[in-house]
């Protein structure tokens, strides 16, 4: 076209040394006809790849990868037909009013060489149902001798098919054999009844309303980069659904064909998005304006052509997404239109921020978007007009490095926000879903550089391991919820009630199953409950049992995946139990010098600092246990921005307080117990500790301060040091989930080592064959180093079973990490998830912002271990 003479097309390809043409884009498939290039023998073929072009600027996929992008990500191939052979085959279903019988619609293009005429052209179909059976079709056989030109549209009636939908992805494959004279072409093509409707601001398939629940999909692997392989295809797939996701959003490029026909067979709608990211027209920076949209509208139309021409016959795609996060102009409005007249079957979305506006005029797509909506974004979309997809929400910490770095626990912390958000979500009419931000981290390790990305904000990392936050987005996402807390004792011959909700669309649980167990009794539920609803049902139980007894719960789907867990306890919630033997105080005694104040017996030494108040040290029979302790933390949120250019190595935010001064201490006998009190001020903070020494072996820790500075803070308490040799932490805390994975850092209770870097030690470009936990830096693990929020207790251990435990009624977090010679631990009085500039609006109800002035406060237990 002469309006586009300006295009420089970054892909160029040459047979035996002839230019065969050239292609715009980089995510997108593209053909050409080689036949008068090729000959009779060996042939060359030769591909030239351009990184910079105006199609990479207006997909950002450089600026995004945080690297040039360069290479072939998709596959290449050669292949032949005959001289009359089929150029284009659409497949569309369309149901009567009560979605029970079908049309099948086939549109058929023939192509044919000049000298090939269709005189005995006939198309002869075959359909298979779901279990391979074949399916009556009322004309099976059609004259093709005038399917010459533009697309004829063949229908067939089908009665009562098996439908396509994510709970039950079920597949038909259709069969076309094009015979002409003695030649013959067979296409196979896969593909699952189903219609979509938007009906006010609700998407309906197949009749009933759907509710997404999702990620947002990268093609990325820290070694291949963006262009992946069949098994990593069907992993993500696979990992993705058993992680009760329904719904892929492939940002901000479509992906290769072999993932969706993975999402087409295991069960996940897909939304597909055009190859533009941050796309604007002055990106191009480019003076001459007939020139700019020439450009745009050219690139724009020729990847929505390309885009779904190419996926268009898959049943799991239920969107096509234009854009990502670009402005909305004159020309979208075209390029929708286009794309409308391209799929009528299927709705458009343009992932903007309708709500605010920000980027120009909000799209008018059938699908509104909105990205980042904050925790009041479910209430909003009740009443908006048109569906709305919230296209990225929740996103994972990823911007606080410096927070993940020192302490992983805020990944844990992530389910918090999160369950409450898709709780709104799904109680929001207007709401469609979202995709979560993101699936996978998108970080690549570039060789001779260090590692480089947008971020890891995944709730699995790019070697496909489990992060805490996958865990969280299973429970979260499960379609099926239990709502018991604690479980009553029947009377006599009365069942054990369960109150369950359905959150499937369309699956009603008695195709489902929940195994049961509580002592040596089992059985299987199959409760009749309908989709999104709520009902009981019963356990009769043979025996009696003791409180604090676990009745286990495990939901399978109908095809007996896994998709929840629950432990709920009989009578009472399950009382900490604390495996530890205590050193006792039994006749304390007090002794003050100017330098020093003892607290001891005959096995047992506390040790002040007569001038800071601080603890120097604790030993048992001689061997030392806490080296030092007493100072305050007051760690604030952060944030940051951007791309992570700067690899793994990130500066850790661990700082205690400053400039202590202590102006009075304290120390007596009073009622049988031994008190030191420690007044003073840091230059962030003024106020007092008490140690109280108890008889029966306890040391109650209270702190109350008077903050000095303006801070939002993450994590406020005190800390301590014990020698090197107590490098074993073991804890039990209340947890937001029932049952947790045996290596999940949040789990209830659990036990974990400082590190063992010989074993766990990370080679940059080394794919890890160890789980996530075990990933270290010199602070410790990631099992270890991370925050133990809302502890009972919390313990540091030697190989002997020595050190001590910190106690608590669930009010504290306890953090411990490597500080040089020793090993620190914090205990936070005050702890709220991670300050993740995207993130942290979702856990604002557990944030307390301190003024100058402000107090706070703080209380714990401590014993010794022996």
């Amino acid at each position: 076209s002469p309006r586009v003479k300006w295009l420089k097309s970054p892909i160029r390809s040459w047979i035996n040394g002839k230019k065969v043409g050239s292609h715009l884009g980089g995510f997108t498939a593209f053909e050409f006809n080689v036949t008068q290039l090729i000959k009779s023998g060996e042939n060359t073929i030769s591909i030239g790849v351009m990184n910079e072009s105006y199609a990479d600027t207006l997909a950002s996929g450089s600026k995004y990868a945080a690297h040039p992008l360069g290479g072939i990500p998709r596959k290449i191939y050669l292949f032949a037909v005959p001289k009359v052979h089929l150029s284009d085959f659409e497949i569309n279903t369309y149901f009567d009013e009560e979605y029970k019988n079908a049309d099948l619609s086939v549109a058929i293009k023939i192509k044919k060489n000049r000298d090939v005429e269709l005189t005995d052209a006939k198309l002869i179909f075959t359909l298979r149902s779901p279990s391979g059976e074949s399916v009556l079709l009322d004309k099976n056989e059609i004259d093709a001798s005038t399917f010459t030109g533009e697309k004829k549209e063949i229908l067939f009636k089908i009665q009562n098919p098996d439908k396509w939908h994510a709970e039950h992805p079920n597949l038909y494959k259709l069969e076309v054999e094009l015979k002409n004279g003695s030649e013959f072409e067979t296409i196979k093509q896969k593909f699952g009844f189903r219609q979509i409707d938007i009906v006010g601001n609700q998407v309906y398939l197949n009749g009933s309303p759907i509710k997404l629940r999702g990620v947002n999909r990268h093609e990325v692997h820290p070694l291949r980069g963006r262009s992946l392989t069949d098994k990593l295809w069907k992993k993500d797939a696979e990992i993705f659904k058993e992680g009760n996701c329904n719904y892929i959003r492939t940002s901000h490029y479509p992906p290769a064909e072999e993932f969706i026909s993975y999402c087409d067979s295991i069960g996940l709608f897909v939304e597909i998005e055009g190859p533009f990211c941050w796309a604007t027209p002055t990106q191009l920076k480019i003076k001459d304006k007939e020139k700019m949209l020439a450009i745009l509208g050219h690139t724009y139309k020729t990847a929505t052509d390309e885009m779904i021409g190419f996926y268009r016959n898959h049943p799991s795609i239920i969107i096509w997404s234009l854009a990502n996060e670009s402005a909305w102009t004159d020309q979208w409005v075209e390029i929708e239109n286009h794309a409308n007249k391209l799929d009528p079957t299927r709705p458009k979305s343009f992932h903007d921020f309708v709500r605010w506006t920000w980027n120009g005029n909000p799209s008018t797509t059938a699908i509104a978007n909105q990205h980042y909506p904050g925790p009041d974004g479910p209430n909003w979309a009740r009443k908006f007009p048109r569906p709305i997809l919230f296209g990225e929400f929740t996103h994972l910490q990823t911007y606080n490095r410096k927070e993940i770095a020192t302490d992983p626990g805020v990944r844990d912390s992530w389910g918090r926000g999160f369950e409450n958000m898709w709780d709104g979500m799904y109680y929001s009419a207007g709401c469609l879903g979202g995709a979560i931000w993101a699936g996978i981290d998108d970080v690549f390790h570039i060789p001779n550089a260090k590692a480089v990305g947008y971020g890891d904000w995944g709730p699995i990392d790019g070697w496909r391991r489990e992060k805490p936050e996958y865990w969280h987005m299973k429970k979260s996402y499960s379609p099926v919820r239990i709502y018991n807390q604690i479980i009553n004792i029947p009377s006599e011959g009365e069942p054990v009630l369960l109150q369950i909700e359905n959150r499937f669309d369309i699956t009603n649980l008695n195709e489902c199953k929940i195994a049961w167990s509580i002592g040596d009794e089992k059985g299987v539920l199959q409760p009749d409950i309908a989709p999104h609803s709520y009902g009981n049902d019963k356990i009769y139980l043979k025996n009696n049992y003791a409180a604090g007894k676990l009745l286990s719960l495990k939901v399978y789907d109908p095809y007996n995946r896994l998709i929840d867990e629950y432990s709920i306890p009989i009578e009472k919630k399950i009382s900490p139990e604390q495996p530890f033997e205590f050193v006792a105080f039994e006749n304390l005694t007090l002794n003050k010098s100017e330098k020093q104040i003892i607290i001891s017996n005959d096995n047992l030494e506390w040790v002040f600092d007569a001038q800071s108040g601080e603890i120097i040290k604790v030993e048992v029979d001689g061997k030392k246990v806490i080296s030092r302790g007493g100072a305050l933390m007051m760690l604030p949120l952060t944030t940051a921005g951007g791309q992570m250019k700067n690899g793994f190595e990130v500066e850790i935010l661990n700082d205690p307080c400053t400039q202590w001064r202590a102006d009075s201490i304290d120390a007596k006998e009073e009622k049988g117990n031994i008190i030191i009190f420690v007044r003073g001020a840091y230059t962030e903070a003024e106020g007092h500790t008490v140690y109280t020494f108890k008889p029966n072996g306890e040391v109650l820790v209270d702190y109350k301060f008077k903050s000095k500075i303006k801070i939002n803070p993450r994590q406020i308490g005190l800390i301590f040091s014990v020698d090197k040799e107590y490098e074993t932490l073991n804890w039990q805390r209340k947890t937001q989930w029932t049952v947790y994975p045996e290596n999940h850092i949040g789990r209830a209770r659990g036990s974990a080592k400082l590190s063992d870097k010989d074993k766990y030690l990370f080679k940059y470009g080394v794919k890890p064959d160890w789980e996530w936990r075990h990933d270290n830096n010199f602070l410790g693990s990631n099992d270890f180093r991370s925050s133990k929020d809302f502890i009972y207790w919390a313990s540091l251990t030697n190989n002997a079973g020595n050190g001590l435990v910190v106690l608590s009624d669930a009010d504290d977090s306890f953090r411990a990490f490597n500080d040089g010679d020793t090993i620190s631990f914090l205990v936070a009085g005050f702890v709220t998830g991670g300050g993740d500039r995207f993130f942290r609006g979702h856990i604002k109800n557990e944030m307390r912002e301190l003024n100058e002035g402000d107090e706070f406060k703080g209380s714990f237990i401590m014993k010794i271990i022996q």
